[in-house]
């Protein structure tokens, strides 16, 4: 049985900024793997990375609401 340790609380602008990061890996990773394919398997590929995109624009809005107050 292993013993789980919670982490600590994480603040709202930490949290939004670890997940900019995270999306960043995303696209990075959706496009390398978009540019090694072709046809419909290219497409969803890059469907991905555009997704990724657009949730990583809303975190950044989220971001600047914070920033604002």
């Amino acid at each position: 049985m292993s013993i789980v340790i919670p982490a600590p609380p994480m603040h709202l602008e930490d949290t939004l900024l670890r997940v900019d990061q995270i999306l960043r890996c995303a696209v990075a990773t959706a496009y390398e793997a978009g540019e090694q394919l072709s046809g419909q398997q290219r497409d969803l590929a890059f469907s991905v990375m555009h997704l990724a995109e657009m949730a990583q624009s809303l975190v950044n809005q989220s971001l600047q609401a914070i920033e604002v107050r």
